[in-house]
């Protein structure tokens, strides 16, 4: 670390500086104020050593124009004769501790250590971070993912809550994620739950927590989500599929920043940024009375759209490359790369499964091939049946087969992309087709649709 002394004693000062030498640090040493600002504004140091009791400034005002102008840096305030009123004041303006003279070397050992541990903690935490950003970032050259990355940047230190709609597959998590990572929240909680995965009695007990004994299976108290995201962000996934009782609720939250555990008599306070996402049209929603318009005008303050993949196939090459590099990272396998044909089968698909369904295809593709170029004959049966035509055929024979054929084939297409589009998830997917989920378990089955190998 590099460490500067500001203190007019000459002899204190190179008494710090040989304790500080001898710990493996660099160190410097002026006599004024004025000369040690002079020198942070052409070095880096990591820690100043700063007598409370100066010729040119008072030591106190000197502590707010370091934690002004390099706030990265740690202060420890050294005093002759101070008091418990300067060290809690000190301690108010951002010193990091308070040393009295005449100085103990165990002392300041100590504290060079917990700053050294500090500072590598810090860093680690930054590395940490960078690199979660670079997981989640957008991947891709298209204008269209330039200009929702520029959305991103501009949204993501505002206070403002976010819709972020989009088909499944598209990346609306990653865009969530991204948000949260580079904004003001950052250092705070994230605290997120799937509306569409969690009945209703159970999401309201999510969200508000409960007392012990507010319901028979309550043998605990719980905190809530709202109360967890306290200072940080609320993530709620699918929000279209909330049902109504609850929308009423957590519009009363919005509004209040106030709300009340079940079984509670208490009121809660909690700031949190909201950011939603939901795969439906909204418009809809709120049209057949499945969603409340005013719940939708207090949480899209900011919307942000996620394209689905068939308008950024530009993109699909980029995507191709970090995935396969990803997967085979991980895997300790050899760096694998996919033929130029099978790349244009790729372009030419339009993947109603969006980003995920690409992930998962060129994973299966990797882990799968023996081939460091990875070529048409690996390809899955979805893409090449697209590419051939309907059921293999060959777009020049495609009309020679019987409308018992062509319906046949139509509706097996039919029944994949919309499983796919919905991730497999029978439920939504029977919504979407409009039959019983029996019925859509027994097409499955006599279509020979399989999750594993048609995804």
């Amino acid at each position: 670390m590099k460490i500067l002394i500001i203190d007019d004693e000459k002899n204190i000062g190179v008494a710090i500086m040989g304790i500080v030498n001898d710990e493996g640090n660099i160190s410097k040493h002026t006599l004024t104020f004025t000369e040690g600002m002079e020198l942070l504004k052409e070095e880096m140091f990591d820690i100043v050593f700063l007598d409370i009791w100066l010729p040119d400034i008072d030591g106190m005002e000197g502590l707010k124009d370091i934690k002004r102008y390099y706030p990265e840096i740690e202060v420890v305030m050294i005093s002759g004769h101070g008091t418990i009123e300067n060290a809690v004041e000190s301690i108010k303006y951002g010193a990091y501790d308070f040393l009295e003279k005449p100085l103990s070397l165990e002392r300041i050992v100590m504290i060079l250590k917990h700053l050294k541990d500090r500072s590598k903690l810090l860093k680690d935490l930054r590395n940490s971070k960078y690199n979660l950003i670079k997981k989640y970032n957008l991947i891709g050259v298209s204008q269209i993912v330039n200009r929702l990355k520029d959305k991103i940047d501009r949204v993501s230190n505002m206070n403002s809550f976010v819709l972020i709609t989009g088909e499944n597959g598209t990346g609306k998590e990653h865009v969530s994620r991204l948000i949260h990572m580079l904004g003001i929240y950052s250092d705070q909680p994230l605290v997120e739950i799937n509306c569409s995965a969690v009945p209703s009695e159970f999401l309201e007990r999510e969200l508000f927590g409960y007392e012990q004994g507010a319901f028979k299976d309550a043998t605990a108290e719980k905190k809530g989500m709202f109360e967890l995201a306290n200072g940080g962000t609320l993530f709620l996934d699918e929000i279209g599929d909330m049902d109504i009782s609850t929308q009423v609720k957590l519009l009363k939250v919005l509004e209040t920043g106030e709300f009340t555990p079940i079984g509670s008599n208490k009121v809660v306070k909690s700031n949190f940024r909201l950011i939603c996402t939901t795969n439906k049209d909204m418009s809809i929603e709120i049209a057949n009375k499945n969603f409340r318009a005013d719940l939708f005008d207090k949480i899209n303050i900011i919307p942000i759209e996620v394209p689905p993949l068939r308008e950024r196939k530009e993109d699909i090459p980029y995507l191709v490359n970090y995935f396969l590099k990803s997967v085979t990272s991980l895997n300790s396998l050899v760096e694998k790369s996919l033929s130029n044909e099978l790349m244009d089968m790729f372009m030419s698909y339009n993947f109603p499964g969006n980003v995920r369904q690409l992930k998962n295809i060129v994973e299966r593709l990797a882990v799968l091939s023996d081939k460091e170029v990875i070529g048409v004959d690996d390809a899955p049966s979805i893409i090449i049946n697209h590419n051939k035509g309907l059921n293999g055929i060959t777009t020049y024979d495609k009309y020679s087969f019987t409308l018992k054929h062509a319906k046949d084939t139509f509706e097996r297409d039919y029944f994949l992309n919309v499983l796919i589009e919905n991730n497999w998830n029978i439920i939504k997917s029977a919504t979407v087709l409009d039959i019983e989920r029996t019925y859509l378990y027994k097409k499955i089955k006599s279509l020979g649709l399989d999750k594993n190998k048609n995804s």
